[in-house]
């Protein structure tokens, strides 16, 4: 792995992989990542970077996460609020009151630092997985109402994969879609059961899931890419 530098998005860290044929990039932990196959010029990618300079501030902005003393995350079922604690100095206390998960950071954290920023990331995506089960009884209220029905559900943590459906008929959902608000979640479980059908993604199987979801597969797509997620992709 080297590296660029860039006047607007500072160092962009390049990884020559041998099996690829386009260039791919993502955000991760605030940089900018670029895929390339073998043999391309140092010129053409900062022309590629150019040319999509203006795509990568909006998905730049999408990942620029903030955190803070009293923030509300409003999930499936439930909420999440950040508070202040003074007992441990350097670790983060959860506490559950029926439909309300507490984390407590330690007094004087600053949450704008990229450490502590992955730390609540992290802390937030252990409650989705102890949450997770919230997502099973909206999933069953899908089979039902389509009538279609996998060999069981099972959850998941893939947060840039939040479904999967096996050979096996058995589908996968990630924990982190609590994060989500439901019609996105039954999105996502529509997509999946469609797969029981057509185990690609044709004309056929696109038709399926947009009958699954009263003809709005495409404005559900376009929020679920929109969607401001509260934790690191």
């Amino acid at each position: 792995m080297y590296y660029l530098d860039d006047k607007e998005f500072g160092k962009v860290f390049i990884s020559v992989r041998s099996n690829m044929r386009n260039i791919t990039m993502r955000w991760k932990g605030g940089s900018l990542y670029m895929n390339i196959p073998p043999g391309v010029s140092k010129e053409h990618l900062e022309k590629v970077l150019n040319d999509m300079r203006p795509k990568l501030r909006v998905s730049q902005t999408k990942n620029d996460l903030s955190y803070h003393i009293g923030q509300v995350i409003e999930c499936y079922g439930f909420k999440i609020v950040i508070v202040a604690q003074s007992k441990f100095s350097n670790k983060i206390i959860f506490s559950k009151e029926q439909k309300e998960v507490t984390i407590g950071v330690p007094q004087g954290i600053d949450l704008t630092i990229h450490n502590n920023k992955q730390w609540m990331s992290r802390a937030l995506k252990t409650v989705a997985h102890n949450e997770a089960a919230r997502l099973l009884p909206l999933a069953h209220r899908v089979t039902d109402r389509l009538g279609v029905v996998p060999e069981c559900f099972e959850i998941g943590y893939g947060l840039r994969k939040l479904g999967h459906c096996t050979p096996n008929r058995v589908i996968q959902l990630s924990a982190n879609l609590v994060f989500l608000p439901e019609d996105l979640i039954e999105y996502v479980i529509c997509h999946e059961l469609a797969h029981l059908t057509y185990m690609n993604h044709s004309p056929k199987f696109h038709s399926l899931v947009n009958q699954y979801v009263n003809g709005q597969e495409k404005v559900l797509e376009q929020k679920l890419k929109a969607f401001q997620w509260p934790v690191i992709r």
